[in-house]
């Protein structure tokens, strides 16, 4: 029987040997006494979900205890995006979060620049948790940020066993950060260079003796299979960045080879702190890993932790109670390629609060979704962290087919952005490959208006509400830019005011459910 059959795991996600399928240049004869097992809890892209992660420390919790029960040295790592938006109060919490939960390390993703380099070194500066950036320059190595994240690789002791940690920044920041200004002068080396340069410091370790070595990467999941087959030594790269959500342990998928043929095992877990993972690893005398357990689990299973709650209420101010979630019906695997129950129940919201005919939702503008149970004000205004305003304009149906048809080409697009457009007081259908289909206008009474999608009329023209993300032709979408006799109306707040608006008029418990307004072909 297979030794890593003693972990208890709550999920239905196989044990997968290696040991067979370890290259034959490999001398593989070990001795399965001297065997470590390790486990690794490991989040990626939280986005500054605050109420999620009240629940992810009390998994984190959990986690400990499972490696205990297993025998298992445990390590908490976080590939980065743990910040979101410009909110200081918020990304502070987040820093919190990292610490309460007991991270070992973390990296920087590109959206922890949201709030400055400056304010992101200021919110870390004093924190437990590790920051590793590896190919990250620093132009001034006296900056608060620079002084936490300089150091390129850690070493950690966990159950007498040593570990190689090291951070890696997306090569494409500029591409990913709002304005460059942002960055404070701080570059990231391309992906040739962080290579080079990962394969330098691995090398470095090893020559150390240390044999397990775990890569945080923000780079994205095509670029880390790259890494995966190009450097020798790296065991484990917990990854980032591209919101991929990586189940079990397929070979060619996350269970790849390096160089030599020694086994290197990807992970990610979606996005928004929707779920976190549970790596199960077991090494043999040489640093090799002979068997794996990939678990990814829901967190919304677990109650939320009380001082990470009372952390949040002492920095964000007390949340008050809103109504009562009953239950969330129709959510969908990807929320940027298809209908999001969610998506459907804010737009609603928006159209009805600001009395319009349509309502527009950019797909990527939803960080999360809210726990059935009694929801407060933080759990609706932490699905919005940009922040937007909103705006009431007219906008000629000639410009609504092109945006929904651009939105569209989402569903071909290697990287499944920028995400379908959300909408409300609309109905469509896109083929598989993201063509549309047909378009329907849903009145004031509930009947659907065929529009030509072909020959739109540009005479037609409807009352819409969207926010200042898409006022300003955010993602591309320039035709969604109104002139400014096409403004009704400015507002000084964003979505989540609306929603909240609109649940304390429902009768509670109250549920919420996709309509199949948007409809994708199979």
């Amino acid at each position: 029987m297979n030794i890593l059959s003693s972990y208890n795991s709550a999920s239905n996600n196989g044990i997968y040997n290696t040991q067979n399928n370890i290259q034959p240049s490999i001398n593989n004869k070990t001795d399965i006494n001297k065997n470590t097992k390790t486990s690794i809890f490991y989040v990626n892209d939280i986005h500054g979900q605050i109420p999620k992660m009240e629940r992810l420390v009390s998994a984190s919790q959990a986690a400990v205890i499972e490696a205990e029960n297993s025998g298992a040295g445990l390590l908490k790592l976080c590939s980065g995006d743990t910040f979101i938006g410009s909110n200081k109060e918020r990304n502070t919490a987040a820093a919190k979060f990292l610490d309460i939960a007991g991270f070992n390390a973390t990296t920087l993703g590109n959206h922890e620049f949201d709030i400055t380099a400056s304010i992101c070194g200021d919110i870390l500066k004093n924190s437990k948790t590790n920051v590793l950036a590896m190919n990250s320059n620093f132009p001034d190595n006296n900056s608060e940020l620079s002084k936490k994240a300089l150091r390129s690789v850690i070493v950690t002791d966990k159950n007498g066993e040593k570990y190689g940690l090291i951070g890696l920044q997306p090569s494409d920041i500029n591409k990913r950060i709002k304005k460059p200004e942002l960055l404070a002068g701080i570059t990231v080396d391309n992906i040739e260079q962080t290579k080079s340069e990962l394969q330098e410091e691995v090398n470095k370790l090893q020559s150390q003796g240390i044999n397990k070595i775990f890569v945080l990467s923000h780079e994205g999941n095509k670029t880390e299979k790259e890494i995966a087959q190009s450097v020798q030594g790296v065991d484990v790269i917990l990854g980032g960045h591209s919101h991929h959500m990586i189940e079990n342990i397929k070979e060619g998928e996350n269970l790849l080879y390096s160089p030599n043929g020694e086994p290197v095992i990807i992970t990610q877990a979606g996005r928004d702190g929707n779920n976190f993972g549970i790596l199960n690893l077991e090494f043999n005398d040489k640093g090799q890993i002979v068997s794996v357990q990939n678990n990814i689990r829901k967190t919304n299973d677990y109650s939320p932790n009380l001082m990470m709650s009372k952390t949040s209420d002492s920095i964000l101010g007390t949340s008050p109670e809103i109504g009562e979630l009953s239950q969330v019906i129709g959510m969908p695997k990807n929320m940027t390629i298809e209908e999001n129950p969610w998506a459907d129940f804010v737009a609603d919201a928006v159209k009805n609060g600001l009395d319009t005919e349509i309502a527009l939702i950019n797909s990527n503008n939803f960080r999360g979704s809210v726990a059935t149970g009694p929801i407060k004000e933080r759990d609706i205004t932490s699905i919005f962290p940009f922040a937007n305003k909103m705006a009431k304009v007219k906008l000629n149906e000639k410009n609504l087919v092109e945006a929904i048809k651009m939105c569209g080409k989402t569903l071909s697009a290697h990287d499944l952005k920028p995400g379908i457009l959300q909408v409300s007081g609309l109905k469509y259908t896109l083929s598989k490959d993201g063509e549309l289909k047909s378009l329907s206008f849903i009145n004031k009474n509930g009947t659907e208006e065929p529009i030509d999608i072909n020959n739109p009329n540009e005479n037609r023209i409807y009352t819409a509400a969207y926010d200042e993300f898409l006022i300003n032709g955010g993602d591309g979408l320039d035709m969604l830019i109104p002139k400014d006799t096409d403004i009704i109306e400015k507002y000084d707040f964003d979505k989540d005011k609306l929603t909240i608006d609109y649940i304390k008029t429902l009768k509670q418990p109250f549920e919420v459910k996709a309509d199949g307004r948007i409809t994708v072909e199979k």
